[in-house]
């Protein structure tokens, strides 16, 4: 044999220099994929059937300190907004209606809130002049999927907008 040629050994493991034997009579690639058989199985062989088994850890969450939880403590608070006289709420519930309209993406619930207070206040107070007597505490509800916001004074809707 030349010196480039080292015989398999006889446990199917590959030499300790690393190289692949090489057999005249196949090509390569199935040397290679003989050797690389040969390798799984040694390798079949160090790892033991079952590990050993490692105790759980448990941690006491009960104990462990958490910061404020911001998200919770905004969504808690209604959206007040002044307008003609009148004072428009958004409760939680509601802004998070506004989800679902477009271009909702990535901006919280009370940033959606305004921007929409922002846009429609006017159409929401000129909807209920004439109906209902500033100062007033109204609520605004949306209907994302109908794209109306139901304006209501107590328990009565005194208003429909439609955006």
């Amino acid at each position: 044999m030349a010196e480039e040629e080292k015989p398999v050994a006889p446990s199917g493991e590959l030499p300790a220099d690393g190289t692949l034997p090489v057999d005249q009579g196949r090509p390569a690639e199935s040397v290679a994929e003989t050797a690389l058989e040969a390798g799984e199985s040694a390798m079949d062989e160090a790892i033991p059937a079952e590990p050993a088994a490692a105790e759980p850890v448990f941690v006491d969450r009960r104990r462990t300190p958490r910061g404020p939880r911001p998200e919770t403590l905004e969504s808690r608070e209604p959206l007040l907004r002044e307008a003609g006289g009148y004072r428009l709420r958004m409760e939680p519930a509601d802004l998070a209606r506004l989800r679902d309209l477009p271009g909702s993406k990535g901006k919280t619930d009370r940033e959606l809130g305004e921007g929409f207070l922002d846009g429609q206040s006017e159409r929401l107070t000129a909807s209920l002049a004439g109906d209902v007597e500033p100062p007033a505490e109204v609520r605004v509800v949306v209907d994302p999927y109908s794209r109306q916001a139901f304006l209501a004074v107590g328990r009565t809707i005194r208003g429909i907008v439609s955006f």
